[in-house]
């Protein structure tokens, strides 16, 4: 009888604890609730997470492609500008390779109107005074640069 005494006892003490309690009576009610909240709350806070590393991805993406643009147009804007400075070059170079050839092509004309004038010719006393020589009277094609001769190439 001790035994049945000693068992009794102890499957009380247990009953009352919490122990056998949810078995014995089914979970309380407050528990469960609390249980629910928890796992609503650990839900919520696990889908909070996930939209804000998807934003900040989204947002990483958009910084990227924004600066891919960035570069992108600075690349246009360097070769459009090297595109206008090289042919700024190229104009005044073929500007400078006019005026040199047109000061060649003047200063023969100059050696020539020399010539003439120093070898006596009676047509040639026009061209030391800086007058153009007729066109009948123009030898070696000096009538092709024009009524006023070389003159205008000075202007250059």
């Amino acid at each position: 009888m001790r035994f049945l005494i000693a068992f009794v006892a102890i499957l009380g003490y247990a009953s009352a604890s919490a122990i056998i309690s949810p078995l014995v009576y089914g979970a309380n009610a407050g528990d469960v609730q609390a249980a629910a909240i928890d796992a609503t709350v650990a839900a919520q806070d696990t889908v909070r997470a996930i939209g804000e590393g998807q934003a900040r991805a989204a947002e990483a993406v958009i910084q990227h492609n924004t600066e891919a643009v960035r570069q992108v147009a600075e690349t246009n804007r360097n070769l459009h500008e090297n595109a206008y400075w090289g042919s700024v070059a190229a104009s005044q170079n073929l500007v400078a390779a006019a005026q040199s050839q047109a000061a060649a092509v003047d200063g023969a004309a100059a050696a020539v109107r020399a010539a003439y004038a120093g070898a006596g010719y009676p047509y040639a006393a026009p061209l030391a005074y800086g007058h153009a020589l007729p066109y009948a009277a123009a030898p070696l094609g000096y009538a092709a640069y024009g009524a006023y001769g070389l003159h205008g190439l000075r202007a250059w």
